[in-house]
């Protein structure tokens, strides 16, 4: 736990990696909650492009390499929409190596993430979970997190 963690922005390069690799987890992430996989793509694909229309320079996101001593271990990922007057910082994506989870790494991304809206002026963050993820919904609201919505869902056989 000694090792130095940096949230350190992503550069062109190593956006048209994490891209490609970000559509592909949202994508999985989808059909696992229910979609079919061409739904799946198609909602990914909507949501890049609405999201992120200029790629790396889209307006009001902040893509981050997380990285361990210049080693990049995963990524963070936050906009920041709504009304001039209500502006929010909201977390589309946070990636972590399955090799450094476990060790604090995501709760300390977290806490330089929300050093970084802080510096934006910014009072709220939210984030969405799946729900089939229990370890994340776990770290969010040991981080004070609240759920503020909830979706529920039963498979009828």
């Amino acid at each position: 736990m000694n090792e130095q963690l940096q949230l350190l922005p992503i550069s062109e390069s190593e956006y048209a990696i994490w891209v490609v690799q970000s559509h592909h987890q949202y994508r999985e992430e989808n059909i696992k909650n229910g979609m079919t996989a061409e739904e799946a793509q198609k909602k990914t694909n909507e949501d890049f492009q609405r999201l992120l229309p200029e790629g790396v320079k889209s307006k009001d996101n902040y893509i981050y390499a997380v990285k361990v001593e210049a080693r990049w271990v995963g990524t963070a990922w936050f906009c920041v929409r709504g009304a001039a007057n209500n502006r929010k910082a909201f977390i589309c994506d946070i990636v972590l190596d399955e090799k450094v989870r476990g060790n604090g790494f995501g709760k300390r991304t977290m806490q330089m993430i929300e050093a970084e809206v802080k510096k934006l002026g910014l009072k709220h963050i939210g984030l969405h979970v799946f729900g089939h993820n229990k370890i994340a919904r776990n770290l969010y609201q040991g981080l004070g997190y609240e759920i503020t919505n909830l979706y529920l869902e039963k498979s009828i056989p």
